[in-house]
């Protein structure tokens, strides 16, 4: 119920209504009154707690500024380790005091006089003034309302504080909770005194230091591993939680799957298992683990070797080192799209002297310096100065005054080739910047320029090898310069050179030097010369030409004789023998022949004095034997077995005495040979089966006949 309404119902019954309006207007006006006083008084409230708020916050900063210098002078002290779990949530801090008493306010104005009615309400006044959690400022009323009227600290000092005001400087709350937060600190972050080998810990809102296995769930070092022995004896599934080795020798050991184990691994059983966490590339000369590279700076100082994936795909870029497969070796990136070969291509840095732009693939030589680098030109071969320092072929497109790459040696890709065939040599051409397959000659000078690899119209691929051609004066050990016409090179055998010389002319000789000819003439007349022969000899001609004829035959005693066609011996001119070549088919006369092996001759009307010699030859016995009247005349035969004989090489006229020796009663079979037998009633002889039994073979016409001599 409202005052007005509390009024009408224990005041203004019983009065007229003139006086209950004059009532109601004073209580009105003395309520409208109070209300003015309750906002002034409000006001001058908020302002007393705003600048108490001020002077509150610049000491609250001024600690946090101090005690934020000691956390970071604590935390630096603490090594680097793995990040620590979150802690728990922190308890809420203490509620602020109650502030004081706000003043009394000023006294209302006088009423109208009435009857004595009941005590007035107490007026209103401020009881109590709070910052909240975010930072707003919250005003307690003695009627019991709370006013917020909004943010008044800043936020970040908002979440630290909760304070009240008396308007005298920070109040004990702040001071309590400043003490407070320094003492959580110290509990956040314990001393590390004694603690060695300890690693901390949560109760969820504590920290503390632990050792492994003692409820902290941290690591328990148990000392190094021997991974190829086994060494301390580890097995898989096995272990107790929180214990780890560290690799000290790499194996193999098949420790719950895992057989990898290098130098500086660390071996962690989590209590079911062993886990490796990878440590070897931290190890100093172990570094075959590491896979990559990315946001490394600085030097890598003494590494063994760097080993490059050979497979790798890798997009050139400028500084970029990668293996180039094509050319099996180690390429650089020079720019976005050049890269050098290493050991294999060699590229010039330049600046273009043209007043054009020089294109990819066109041949230029080095012509002065600009840029604190050497310029270049378009070459050709025309002359001298354009061929002889040609430096390479452009890697690319080069602007008039701009710089860019010239290939010196090594494979270029890229090239319009279309107009040559694989193998091709090419040289530097006759108009600027050309190349062609043609051999140049003199006047034009020959500059190699490189083989083509591969003949294509946009990707053709050169290798290039620049040799330039020299002039004769610029060979090392010819000494030839500023020669004039008619000069030929002459060896000076005291300077070792070959030097330039004029032809000097003798008596009777003129000499003329022109552009490329040397004429000799001879200036003195044809001379007479008296020549005198024996016999029949004549003599014509002048000179220095002249003919002898001599048509004399010789008289005397002949001194030599030399060998002639089908004669050998050599030139005789004592004594000697001269021996008839072995291509002499023919002796007609009488001859004397001394070692000569007659092959199927034919003797007609010989006598053989002295008699002569014929050939024993002793037969091979096995399971096969052929006898062949080329082995000679006379045969011996030892039995070792009995044999059935075959024939080779039989003609007419042919004719083996056979000697066998039998042995043991051992038998020949003719039956091969067809043999007819003119003794032993035309039977095949009975071997003796002591000594010899000479048997006579010849053969007429075709037919092999045969006879045993002596008796039966």
């Amino acid at each position: 119920m409202d005052v007005e309404s509390l009024a009408k119902q224990l005041i203004l019954k019983g009065m007229t209504e003139e006086q209950q309006k004059a009532v109601l207007q004073s209580i009105r006006s003395t309520m409208s009154q109070s209300r003015e006083l309750q906002k002034q008084r409000v006001g001058e409230n908020v302002q007393m707690v705003v600048q108490a708020l001020k002077k509150i916050e610049a000491d609250i900063r001024s600690r946090y500024d101090e005690l934020g210098n000691k956390i970071e002078d604590r935390v630096a002290s603490i090594k680097d380790g793995k990040d620590g779990r979150d802690g728990a949530n922190g308890r809420d801090g203490r509620a602020g005091r109650d502030g004081a008493k706000g003043p009394a306010g000023p006294r209302g104005a006088d009423g109208v006089n009435g009857r004595d009615g009941r005590d007035g309400v107490d007026g209103v006044s401020v009881t109590d003034a709070k910052i909240d959690f975010d930072g707003s400022l919250i005003i307690s009323l003695s009627s019991g309302r709370e006013i917020n009227v909004g943010e008044v600290v800043a936020p970040d000092l908002a979440e630290k504080i909760k304070v009240i005001t008396n308007g005298g400087g920070t109040s004990q709350s702040v001071l309590d909770t400043l003490a407070s937060l320094q003492t959580q600190i110290n509990n956040l972050i314990p001393s590390q005194t004694g603690n060695a080998g300890k690693f901390l810990t949560t109760n969820g809102s504590v920290l503390s230091w632990a050792n492994a296995g003692g409820g902290g769930g941290g690591l328990d070092y148990q000392g190094t591993w021997n991974a190829s022995t086994n060494t301390p004896t580890l097995a898989s599934g096995t272990g107790t939680n929180g214990y780890y080795y560290i690799v000290a020798t790499a194996g193999s050991t098949n420790l719950d799957g895992i057989t990898d184990w290098k130098v500086g691994d660390w071996l962690l059983f989590n209590g079911t298992a062993w886990q490796k966490i990878d440590q070897s590339w931290a190890t100093a000369g172990a570094n075959d683990n590491i896979t990559s590279m990315t946001g490394v700076t600085g030097g890598i100082s003494s590494p063994d070797f760097i080993q490059f994936d050979t497979g790798a795909t890798v997009t050139n870029a400028a500084g970029r080192m990668y293996w180039d497969a094509t050319q099996q070796t180690m390429t650089v990136g020079l720019n976005a799209n050049i890269a050098a070969d290493i050991g294999q291509t060699l590229y010039a840095y330049v600046t273009n002297d043209e007043s054009v732009t020089i294109t990819k693939g066109q041949p230029v030589y080095m012509f002065a310096a600009a840029g604190d680098r050497v310029s270049v030109k378009l070459a050709y071969n025309t002359g001298d100065a354009t061929s002889a320092k040609t430096l390479g072929i452009c890697a690319e497109d080069i602007a008039a005054g701009q710089a860019g790459m010239v290939l010196c040696q090594g494979v270029q890709d890229g090239l319009n080739l279309a107009a040559y065939s694989p193998g091709d040599t090419l040289y530097l051409g006759a108009t600027a910047g050309t190349l062609t397959a043609t051999k140049p000659y003199a006047p034009n000078h020959l500059v190699y320029i490189g083989v083509v690899e591969r003949a294509n119209a946009g990707n053709g691929r050169l290798y290039v090898r620049v040799q330039n051609g020299y002039e004769l004066d610029e060979l090392h050990n010819v000494s030839a310069q500023s020669p004039s016409n008619g000069q030929t090179l002459i060896y000076n055998a005291t300077t070792g050179l070959w030097t330039k010389g004029t032809l000097t002319a003798g008596t009777g000789i003129s000499i003329a030097n022109g552009a490329g000819s040397i004429t000799v003439t001879n200036n003195a007349p044809d001379q007479t010369v008296s020549l005198s022969g024996a016999g029949t000899t004549s003599i014509s001609g002048t000179y220095p030409s002249f003919t002898i004829t001599s048509n004399d035959q010789y008289v005397g005693t002949v001194t030599s004789i030399t060998a002639g066609t089908g004669l050998t011996g050599g030139t005789i001119t004592s004594s000697g023998t001269i021996a008839i070549d072995s291509t002499v088919a023919t002796l007609t006369g009488s001859q004397t022949l001394t070692n000569k092996t007659l092959t199927t001759p034919t003797i007609t009307g010989a006598v053989l004095n002295d008699g002569y010699t014929e050939e024993v030859f002793t037969i091979t016995d096995g399971t096969t034997v052929n006898l062949d009247p080329n082995n000679g005349s006379i045969q011996l035969w030892t039995l070792g077995a009995s044999r059935t004989p075959g024939q080779a090489n039989w003609a007419a006229g042919q004719s083996i005495t056979l000697m066998v020796d039998d042995g043991t009663a051992r038998t020949i079979t003719w039956s091969t040979l067809g043999v007819v037998w003119e003794t032993d009633g035309g039977n095949a002889p009975t071997l003796a089966t002591t000594g010899y039994t000479v048997i006579v073979l010849w053969k007429v016409s075709t037919t092999i006949y045969g006879a045993r001599v002596g008796n039966a």
